[in-house]
Formats: C-alpha cells, sequence, structure tokens
C-alpha cells in the first residue's frame, strides 16, 4: 500500500532531511530549546540547539525514517498533551481522566540488564529517594480510569506492591504488571499477587536461548526463572503479554520461536515486538546503531513467521485511523494509539488465523482511505460483514471452537525511544517514550 504513513527505511537517502521542527529539552541546563527531526542515512534524530549555553546535541532516536502525518490524521486526544511556553518536557503529573494510571514503584532494578542502563539512569536522576507510598494510594483513589499499571524500573522489588494491588483491585480497577519476572518464579509469590487482585502480566522474554540473556541482559542466569515464571504463571491462568526486545544479530531469530510458542500456550495473549534503543547515543554499553532494527524490519519478521503478507499491518493502521476519526464525536469511546501497528489474529487449526482476510482489510482500509460519508459507510459495512462472517464460518457453520479460551492474540511492534526528551511539535508533544515511526 504503497504511499501509507508508517515506519519506512529509505536506507539508501544519505543526505540529512528535516521531518519536523519544534521545542524539546535541553539535557544540560533543562530549559526548552529549539529542536528539529531530522532523517539520516537511515536512521531518525532529534538536533537540538541551546541559545542559553550556545551548545548542540545530536540524539539517535531509531532506525527508520518517523513519518508525523499519519499522527495529524487522529484525534487529538492521543497520546499529545498541550504544552505552554513555561512547561517543562519533564515526566507528567498523572491526569486522572486517563484511561491507565502507571504508577512508577521504584528508580532501581537489581538485574542491570544492559539494554536497560539508559533507562535505569534516567530512573536514578528523575525518580523519587524514597518511595511514597501514602501518594501511590492517593493516586489510585483519584484516577477515574479503568486500569492501574505497575511498572518501572522492577515493581516486584518495592515491598509494598501487594498491597497496592489489593488497594487498587478492591476499589475495582484492573491492575497490570509490568515485569522482567524473575521474582515469578516463586510460585508462592505469584499467588500472593493473584491472591491481591492482580489480573494481567507484561513480562520481558527475549527468546529460547540462554546464550541472548548474557549478551544483552543480566547475564544467563536470568533465562531459566524466567522459564520457571511462565511456568508458575501458566498454572494459575494469569493472562500474559511477552515483550521482546529485538537485537540485530543476537535474538531476531527468535522471533518465529516465540509467535509458536505464544500459539501452544493460551494465557499469553498478546506479543510486542521492539527494537533495541541506545537511549540517544550512537554507541552505548557494547551494542551501535548497527544492533538496530527499523519498525519494517520487525514487520518483515513478524509477516514472515505468521505468513501474512507486507499490507497486513499497514490496512490495520489505516482502518483504525478512519475509526477514530468516526469515533472521535463519540463520548466515551477511545482508541489507543499503540493500537498502531497491532494486528489480530486467532489460534485454530494449528495455526494462527488472521480475525480478517488480505482481501477483507484491503477493501475496508481503501474505503477508509476515500472517505466521505459513502467511504465511511462502505468501510463500516464491510469491517462488520468481515468479522460477523469469520465468526459464523469458523465457529459456527463449522461447528469449530477455539483451541483455548485465550484464543485471540494480539501482535504488536515496536520501536523503543528511549531519549531523556520529548519533542513538542506546533505546541503538542508526544510524551510516550513508545513511538511508532
Amino acid at each position: 500500500m504503497d504511499g501509507w504513513d508508517g515506519g519506512q527505511d529509505d536506507g539508501g537517502a544519505a543526505s540529512p532531511c528535516v521531518i519536523d521542527a519544534g521545542f524539546s529539552k535541553c539535557r544540560s541546563c533543562g530549559r526548552r530549546i529549539p529542536a528539529r527531526v531530522v532523517f539520516e542515512n537511515g536512521f531518525t534524530y532529534l538536533l537540538k540547539d541551546c541559545p542559553f549555553e550556545q551548545k548542540s546535541f545530536k540524539e539517535l532516536l531509531f532506525k527508520g525514517k518517523w513519518t508525523g502525518s499519519r499522527w495529524k490524521r487522529i484525534p487529538s486526544y492521543w497520546s499529545r498533551t498541550a504544552v505552554g511556553e513555561n512547561h517543562g518536557l519533564g515526566r507528567d503529573k498523572h491526569a486522572p481522566n486517563r484511561p491507565i494510571l502507571s504508577l512508577i514503584l521504584g528508580a532501581e532494578c537489581s538485574s542491570r540488564c544492559r539494554i536497560c542502563r539508559f533507562i535505569n539512569w534516567r530512573a536514578d536522576r528523575e525518580g523519587p529517594a524514597e518511595f511514597d507510598l501514602a501518594a501511590a494510594k492517593k493516586a489510585i483513589s483519584a484516577h477515574r480510569g479503568k486500569t492501574v499499571s505497575f511498572c518501572m524500573a522492577e515493581p516486584t522489588e518495592n515491598p509494598f506492591l501487594s498491597e497496592l494491588v489489593a488497594f487498587a483491585s478492591g476499589r475495582g480497577f484492573a491492575t497490570v504488571l509490568s515485569t522482567n519476572g524473575l521474582r515469578l518464579s516463586d510460585r508462592s509469590y505469584l499467588k500472593s499477587l493473584q491472591a491481591a487482585g492482580l489480573k494481567y502480566i507484561y513480562m520481558s522474554f527475549d527468546g529460547f536461548d540462554e546464550n541472548i540473556y548474557e549478551k544483552i541482559r543480566g547475564g544467563k542466569h536470568q533465562y531459566y526463572p524466567k522459564l520457571k515464571a511462565l511456568e508458575n504463571i501458566k498454572k494459575e491462568k494469569i493472562k500474559t503479554g511477552l515483550r521482546v526486545v529485538l537485537v540485530r544479530n543476537i535474538n531476531d531469530a527468535q522471533v518465529a520461536s516465540i509467535t509458536q510458542y505464544a500459539f501452544n500456550n493460551n494465557f499469553v495473549t498478546e506479543v510486542s515486538f521492539q527494537s533495541l534503543s541506545l537511549g540517544g547515543a550512537e554507541e552505548i554499553c557494547g551494542f551501535t546503531k548497527d544492533n538496530l532494527l527499523s519498525v519494517e524490519d520487525i514487520k518483515i519478521l513478524v509477516g514472515g513467521a505468521l505468513h501474512l503478507s507486507a499490507d497486513h499491518f499497514a490496512c490495520w493502521n489505516e482502518i483504525k485511523i478512519g475509526l477514530a476519526a468516526v469515533m472521535a464525536g463519540l463520548p466515551l469511546i477511545r482508541i489507543s494509539p499503540f493500537e498502531f501497528d497491532t494486528i489480530y489474529l486467532f489460534r485454530q487449526s494449528g495455526r494462527f488465523v488472521p480475525l480478517l482476510s488480505e482481501s477483507s482489510l484491503l477493501r475496508t482500509a481503501l474505503l477508509f482511505r476515500k472517505g466521505g460519508l459513502t467511504g465511511l459507510l462502505g468501510a463500516c459495512f464491510y469491517l462488520t460483514k468481515g468479522c460477523i462472517g469469520f465468526l459464523l464460518k469458523k465457529f459456527i457453520l463449522k461447528r469449530c471452537v477455539p483451541e483455548n479460551a485465550g484464543s485471540l492474540v494480539r501482535f504488536k511492534v515496536r520501536v523503543m525511544c528511549a531519549s531523556p526528551s520529548s519533542f513538542d511539535s506546533s505546541g503538542r508533544v508526544l510524551r510516550s517514550s513508545i513511538i511508532t515511526p
């Protein structure tokens, strides 16, 4: 689907190309300064010029080209917030009306993974010296969304985690844990979190080879506790998403094995593949920009493992942009921006089956792209027809049932951009550390 927005390699482009201009935060003085997003030699950089200290900075964001035009086609409630002249670009205070409250439970992680050292440095610098339990409970009580997520740096090292899970769960929130999974190798500890009300786990897992963890994590010793953690989670029947950091020439060959594991285990409902981040540098901790993968690189790997065409991700993205535009005027309905570059498949008949066929996806996406009342009505009709037709054909007429209760699986592709500052363009700032180009 040529010409559509999305991550593009354009690896042959040698001359620098300015993609966007705006403002960012000086990493020296902390003030708001002019910045440009530049594409150069196949990579996207953030260039900053500080007029106060007469310094210039160049930060590597990711491999590939960021095309910001698709963000302009989505409702403004997605991950952008207004920013004023005197507004710093550090971590935001929580807005109670956001759908997810992300509670940072600490600034340290004993694992000290090589790929996370920059993130740990950021947490050490910005995180509180001591954890404030009362403040955490106050934030949970004030939250008006439906989900509370416990994250960064390693929440299972916080002694108050079970108490906070119980506190949030008791107030009707869905509770989510983002973890390296090492402490979950202790089944009694996992059971205590489940008893407190934990509903979902995001766990980092980078492949089925202990040497991978020696090269990119904290050592080979992490591998077997992670396997044990997955075994325990499966026994406790807690829905889980796997977060996989892909590093070129180290574990990029693991995509097929991980997708097969997801197929074989019904407690896995999501697999997120994301690239390594160098934290703004071109070389750090033994990694270089040659170890990075672009969104398109990862899509090719995932598509090959799932036997999908290159258009599958692009079609779903166009459909979501179209749906968001239709629903923008409806109250209380939001589509998450993190659904970009996400596809949906069912476990069935020994393989993953797409929720919508390639032809249905393409037809619906083109109608959304066409726009106008006719295009929107046609797109909604074909989208509804495709979903109902799939369910009717697979599960009713053929009298098939999903292989397990967790039949639907989401596959995501991400580029991790762990830079110490955001980029503010045209009065709006992209806040998330996970940015889809």
